[in-house]
């Protein structure tokens, strides 16, 4: 019987290419669902679930807009569904945290026509073994109390101007408190930084 899957992206060249690559195997695979956003990923979820989850890690929604907390909601209420997270984010942090909330596997965006029927083929013909290496879970990253500090007042919106006047230090020392956090995450961008300060709970 065909594994049933649902895919998930919020651009439709990506969405036409899962289409596309799983359409290829329609012995092994069948497209149950298409969502656009988190939250219709949840309510197609909801209505039928599915063998198999693809989906984008960073997509618009108004209930489950944070990518993580999405795939942790999915994790909770589907356990059984395999899930595979395709993303342009490759930063160990994020992997890692991927790693610890159970997803079986993390796919590059710009390898997809290569690695994602490969991953099924893996995952369904090797249960046990997990498709693609992930960073090992007992990664920790400490932050110190005042870049804690600084990264929660990011998240609440405040520039490193307003930063540097609440907490009456330098604009540069923010700044490097900032640089610094970015170098624990393993990220580049603000982007990801957000990603992973959220997913620590630092928006609390």
């Amino acid at each position: 019987m065909a594994k049933t899957i649902l895919i998930a992206d919020d651009h439709p060249v990506y969405l036409l290419g899962l289409r596309t690559l799983i359409q290829s195997q329609a012995e092994k695979y069948e497209i149950i669902h298409e969502a656009v956003t988190a939250d219709e990923v949840i309510i197609k979820l909801t209505s039928l679930p599915v063998d198999v989850v693809i989906t984008d890690l960073s997509m618009p929604g108004q209930v489950h807009s944070d990518g993580l907390a999405l795939i942790q909601y999915i994790k909770r209420r589907w356990p059984e569904s395999t899930v595979i997270v395709i993303t342009m984010i490759t930063n160990p942090g994020i992997q890692n945290s991927l790693a610890r909330l159970g997803v079986e596997a993390v796919l590059n965006k710009n390898s997809l026509s290569v690695d994602l029927l490969q991953t099924l083929k893996s995952l369904f013909s090797s249960p046990v073994r997990r498709a693609v290496q992930t960073v090992p879970g007992n990664l920790a990253v400490t932050l110190s109390p005042k870049e804690t500090e600084v990264l929660r007042l990011l998240l609440r919106g405040l520039t490193v101007n307003e930063i540097s006047a609440q907490l009456k230090r330098t604009k540069q020392t923010v700044s490097a408190q900032k640089t610094s956090a970015m170098r624990k995450f393993g990220v580049t961008t603000e982007f990801e930084l957000y990603q992973y300060a959220q997913q620590m709970g630092l928006n609390s």
